[in-house]
């Protein structure tokens, strides 16, 4: 794509004026996005480069600079950068860094931001490939349009039927060419032979478009009478087919609960979670570590997206997560209904304060483990 959006502090512009310059000769298109702008979000093939430094750590707008590059990290497209030897901010801790601390050795870092570059392009050809033409506007919508000149032309089922317009035509030449003899004996035959064949066009190309639209008109009322709901349902109608209708014209139960925690919370989220599940509340939880495989981000985005609450489970534990950090900003991004529950009385960090200052709390600190269950199941159901 060769499109880079360079995320950097209004502190560090005179560092990323010298990176964009050192891209800019490798033939890459780079476009500032500096704290006074507030981090506009990039635009689409555009690969995030956020250079990270103490400045951003100690800015007004770190949360804002976190959030923006957490954003191309759920979408493959970040490179992430570091000015210097300041930690990582949480939700981005466990990504690799390319160190650009050393000024000397900046020169030879940048290649190292090329290679990044270009191995997102290539996985982005990738997941191109493997989605086939919907990404290039070539998806089932625009399909069916080239069939239209084909039915003007005479395509069976279309709205002229050329059977019907030749077998009419002919008849009707025929009928109109033996009455023209029969009733005007003095007419030269020329002059009724052509009469003849232009009324049997006429009533040829009628009928040929009457015949077209009543074969239309059958199968355009099967349609409308299969979607209607009120069309009669068959005598002769299985149990099973009956439930799975209901299903489809109105799903059963509400949608799932995404729940996000500390794997070392587990002992006390899992219970919880079994209880949620029995009572037939669908739950997604995460056990298996699949934020370890390369798809992380694509399966917990869409887990998320297809959930309709985030249930984030509040401890020490939890709140110093990077995986939990990111899924809550995902959650926030996709405006999915979020219930804080606190197991413990860890202080929040301000970067959680900033998505759960003004929601309400589940309080589970002093609670038995049946008494949690029952007060979750309880929060879910309002």
């Amino acid at each position: 794509m060769r499109q880079i959006y360079l995320l950097a502090s209004d502190a560090d512009a005179a560092v990323a004026a010298e990176v964009e310059a050192m891209l800019r000769q490798r033939g890459y298109s780079v476009r500032r996005a500096q704290e006074q702008y507030a981090f506009p979000p990039a635009r689409r093939q555009e690969v995030t480069l956020a250079l990270w430094s103490r400045q951003v750590q100690f800015s007004s707008k770190q949360i804002l600079f976190t959030n923006r590059a957490i954003d191309a990290w759920t979408e493959g497209r970040l490179i992430f950068a570091s000015l210097d030897n300041t930690f990582q901010p949480r939700g981005l801790g466990d990504v690799a860094a390319i160190d650009l601390s050393f000024v000397p050795g900046r020169i030879a870092a940048v290649w190292k931001l090329v290679e990044a570059a270009q191995e997102i392009d290539r996985a982005e050809e990738a997941r191109r490939r493997a989605s086939g033409p919907d990404d290039d506007g070539g998806g089932d919508g625009p399909e069916p349009e080239p069939e239209a000149p084909a039915r003007k032309a005479g395509k069976p089922g279309g709205s002229f039927s050329v059977e019907h317009a030749l077998g009419i035509g002919l008849v009707a030449a025929a009928a109109f060419g033996s009455a023209g003899f029969v009733a005007m004996p003095l007419a030269p035959n020329l002059l009724v032979g052509i009469a003849a064949v232009a009324w049997g066009g006429v009533a040829g190309v009628l009928a040929g478009y009457g015949a077209g639209r009543l074969k239309q008109k059958p199968a355009a009322s099967k349609e409308v009478e299969a979607a209607s709901p009120s069309a009669p349902a068959p005598e002769a109608r299985s149990a099973p087919e009956e439930v799975a209708s209901a299903d489809e014209e109105a799903p059963a139960g509400p949608s799932p609960v995404f729940v996000s925690y500390s794997r070392r919370d587990g002992e006390v989220v899992y219970p919880m979670v079994a209880e949620v599940e029995a009572s037939g509340r669908e739950v997604w939880i995460d056990k298996d570590e699949i934020h370890a495989g390369g798809n992380w981000a694509g399966m917990i985005v869409r887990a998320i997206r297809n959930s309709d609450t985030f249930c984030l489970m509040c401890s020490a534990e939890a709140f110093q997560s990077d995986n939990v950090r990111r899924e809550i900003y995902i959650a926030d991004k996709y405006k999915r209904k979020l219930l804080p529950v606190r197991l413990d009385s860890a202080e929040m960090p301000e970067d959680f304060e900033y998505f759960l200052i003004d929601r309400q709390w589940l309080d589970l600190t002093a609670a038995n483990p049946e008494e949690r269950a029952l007060r979750l199941k309880q929060a879910l159901g309002r």
